[in-house]
């Protein structure tokens, strides 16, 4: 019985070879799509899960409440990890990350390392980083010891064994005791260096016990088993009132993070490595179920639209006495071979466009992320089975339930034997194609403000280079700056510890926020010299910049943005002469500026001279720009031979806050364009049924004098309708989607009409190049062949 459905299957699938075609590619890049789609999805949401004990690994975060503010940090302080550890028995153990960006020189290599971060010794008993080489119990408990990462092993020493050799990091010299495997991309943190924490508490001793705010750490706990964290949670009010005196500032609550859901939550201040966006694996996800669905309606469609061809096959079985859930069984065995046809098509699309997807994304997807292949095969047979059976339900219910007189007995069948649910399904496949175009124009269209947003300093050719604090370019900055500002194409520089687009330090200051009252407030600050403000054009709206006439500027002088201002419940011109600090006074007010993207609201901001600069901004002009960075860079290496000319531009740095985002675009750009392919290839057989059905009926009208514009019309007009319709539900469902997704811009676009007009008309345009071909085919035919056995 199973093989004579089965060549019953194959038999139809091959005297319908057209529609087996449509069929077979739609669902294929149907489950093509979905394939890599998941493939990512997957990836995002297996970050850290490779930890043997991620389940009871949590991160120390803080919501730190200020006279003025609530801070939602995602950092602690030193003491928080060990007072734990002593408070708690539900505590198992501990480890402290802060980052160092260091200058790493070996022989006569010399690169910038900020993936550099100090850890404890316990690291390796905590997190599931093996070690190829060393001891992990004792491979960090000595002061300046260091484990890198096996690229970076091969990066400084060759072939040649490390340990035991010293690398110069800044100005010190460290042992490599140890080598440990890369970290998995799928890491919410990267190192290619571990520092012993040791290094840090031997010159820091009173820190590590008594800096409670100090929050420039990231600490997680090990807890002994999963019920432990409800007791720790419910004990951290007392923890918090033992430990830490509540001030004008003080801890509110010290929330545990589960380690698992680290990447993909509401990213906190001074985030440790990259974050992925929750959003974008919802809108990928149902661009792929959409597509899916695209393809499932054609089959559906089509099976129904020919269900009239084996309507004699069905009588006769019938006849014979085969009962309907045979008949239903023999349907839904065909909708499964042409899905799992489709499914070993869609496993070859997927592997040929897998190099593309990762280049979309920025990634290195492969198959080898899933726990074992035959996992995944055993997914994607379970998928294609399941979308034959769904698929095919409909079309072998209608089918098997004809009767026989019904089906002996002549009739005429027109383009929609049960027309109502296939208008459904072919009207859903317009919505989501609006749906996909008009939602890509507006990301589109968000991306290209962000981009040319006024961001209230100026980016473009400016080059951005580090000093990591160079005690030489210290000492003689004015001078270094002189020999800079004489290299042809450069326009100004300008040194700073952070530039736009970089995290600014937030420090614990005393500002005086009531008149006569000296108030202790964490704040962003920025430490700069005196061209930071005119080199980045950034505005002066009270007060006056940093001036070099005025020697106290240096150590006294302060500026605060608008925002600040503003949350201190000043106006610009009373805050000039506020206290800050002991000695300090505020001398200006500056224009805000979007010192961070856009995804956040501008924050406060405090600007103070630098005693050291870490970085130097160095703005060309907009003529040959790469050989000004030439001479630039040839000016450097006289000035100082012994660092690196590893320089980026700021424009770039700065667009790569939005590169989720982009990523997002250009991939919903993607399969926009399969979404409307599979569904045109569904539009393209059922015009080719429509017509078939309809000779007699346009040969008739041909005959009555009908133009070959007539028939063109009466075949599309159908179909138009229907877009029309999907265009009336396309517009709410976009804009609801696209306005949650623009929740994550402080500013976002206005969502107005012609992005609609523009992707309905789109949509209409490919529908009716789809169908006119057809017709025009039809419409052109010679009538009498049409009527001739009539």
């Amino acid at each position: 019985m199973l093989k004579n459905y089965i060549l019953t299957a194959i038999r139809s699938l091959l005297r319908n070879k057209g529609f087996s075609v449509i069929n077979i590619l739609g669902l294929s890049i149907g489950l093509a799509s979905f394939i890599l789609i998941s493939l990512y999805v997957y990836h995002e949401l297996s970050f850290d899960r490779y930890h043997v004990k991620a389940d009871r690994i949590f991160r120390i975060v803080e919501n730190l409440r200020t006279e003025n503010e609530m801070l939602f940090q995602s950092t602690s302080s030193p003491p928080m990890g060990p007072a734990l550890l002593r408070d708690f028995h539900e505590v198992e153990n501990y480890v402290r990350f802060q980052q160092w960006n260091l200058l790493v020189t070996k022989d006569d290599k010399a690169f910038y390392e900020p993936d550099s971060f100090i850890a404890d010794s316990t690291v390796f008993d905590v997190f599931s980083f093996p070690l190829v080489k060393g001891n992990s119990k004792t491979a960090l408990t000595e002061p300046h010891s260091v484990v890198l990462t096996e690229s970076m092993a091969k990066k400084y020493f060759g072939d040649a064994d490390p340990m035991g050799q010293l690398l110069k990091m800044d100005d010190d010299q460290y042992k490599i005791t140890g080598v440990a495997k890369d970290v998995p991309e799928n890491s919410h943190f990267q190192f290619n260096f571990l520092i012993s924490f040791s290094t840090w508490s031997s010159r820091n001793k009173g820190a590590e016990t008594g800096a409670w705010f100090w929050n420039g750490f990231h600490t997680y706990v090990l807890l002994r088993d999963n019920q432990a964290i409800a007791n720790v949670r419910s004990g951290m009010a007392g923890y918090i009132k033992r430990n830490m005196e509540k001030g004008g500032m003080y801890y509110e609550d010290l929330p545990l993070q589960p380690l698992t859901s680290i990447y993909l939550e509401t990213p906190r201040s001074w985030e440790n490595g990259k974050r992925g966006s929750v959003n974008n694996i919802y809108i990928l996800s149902i661009i792929a179920v959409f597509i899916l669905v695209i393809a499932s309606f054609n089959y559906v469609n089509l099976a129904t639209a020919r269900a009239s061809r084996r309507l004699k096959e069905v009588g006769l079985r019938k006849v014979l006495g085969a009962q309907r859930r045979t008949l239903i069984g023999q349907f839904l065995g065909e909708s499964v071979v042409v899905s799992l046809a489709a499914s070993l098509l869609g496993v070859v699309l997927t592997w040929l466009a897998l190099p593309v997807f990762n280049e979309l994304l920025e990634t290195s997807l492969s198959f080898s992320i899933f726990p074992s292949l035959i996992y995944f095969a055993g997914a994607v047979a379970l998928l294609a089975f399941l979308l034959g059976l769904i698929s095919g339900a409909y079309p072998a219910l209608v089918i098997s339930g004809f009767h026989p007189l019904q089906i002996f007995r002549p009739a005429v069948h027109g383009m929609f034997s049960h027309q109502r649910f296939r208008k459904v399904l072919v009207t859903a496949q317009f919505v989501i194609s609006i749906t996909l175009v008009a939602g890509t124009i507006l990301v589109f269209n968000q991306l290209t403000m962000v981009r040319n947003r006024d961001l209230g300093f100026t980016k473009k050719a400016t080059l951005v280079l580090p000093t990591n604090g160079d005690t030489v370019i210290t000492k003689h900055l004015d001078a270094v700056k002189h020999e800079l500002m004489k290299v042809e194409g450069v326009v100004s520089v300008a040194g700073s510890s952070q530039v736009p687009g970089q995290p600014s330090n937030n420090l614990g200051t005393e500002i005086e926020i009531t008149e006569g009252k000296m108030s202790l407030t964490n704040i962003n600050t920025n430490f700069v010299d005196h061209d930071f403000i005119p080199s980045y054009e950034i505005k002066i709206i009270a007060g006056r910049n940093f001036s070099r006439d005025t020697k106290a500027d240096d150590t006294t002088a302060y500026i605060l943005n608008e925002t600040a201002v503003k949350d201190f419940g000043w106006t610009a011109e009373n805050a000039i002469g506020r206290k800050v600090d002991r000695y300090g006074r505020v001398i200006g007010v500056a224009k805000d500026f979007h010192y961070a993207s856009l995804h956040h609201a501008i924050a406060p901001l405090l600007l103070r001279m630098a005693a050291r600069v870490g970085r130097l901004s160095i703005r060309l002009k907009s003529g040959n720009i790469p050989a000004s960075v030439d001479r630039v860079g040839a000016t450097w290496k006289s000035l100082a031979p012994a660092l690196p000319f590893d320089f980026t531009f700021l424009d770039q740095s700065y667009d790569k806050q939005y590169k989720a985002d982009a990523q997002l675009g250009r991939v919903a750009s993607v399969f926009s364009g399969l979404a409307i392919i599979v569904g045109c290839l569904g539009l393209l057989g059922l015009t080719s049924f429509s017509v078939e059905r309809r000779v007699k009926e346009i040969g008739i009208r041909k005959v009555l004098g009908a133009s070959i514009q007539n028939v063109m019309a009466l075949i599309a007009r159908e179909f138009v309708g229907l877009i029309g319709i999907a265009f009336v539900v396309a517009v709410p469902v976009t804009w609801y989607l696209v306005s949650k997704w623009l929740i994550n811009f402080t500013e976002h676009i206005t969502i107005g009409v012609w992005p609609f007009m523009a992707a309905g008309l789109f949509v209409l345009t490919i529908a009716c190049l789809t169908i006119s071909w057809l017709s025009f085919h039809a419409a052109s035919s010679n009538p009498t062949q049409a009527l001739l056995n009539e």
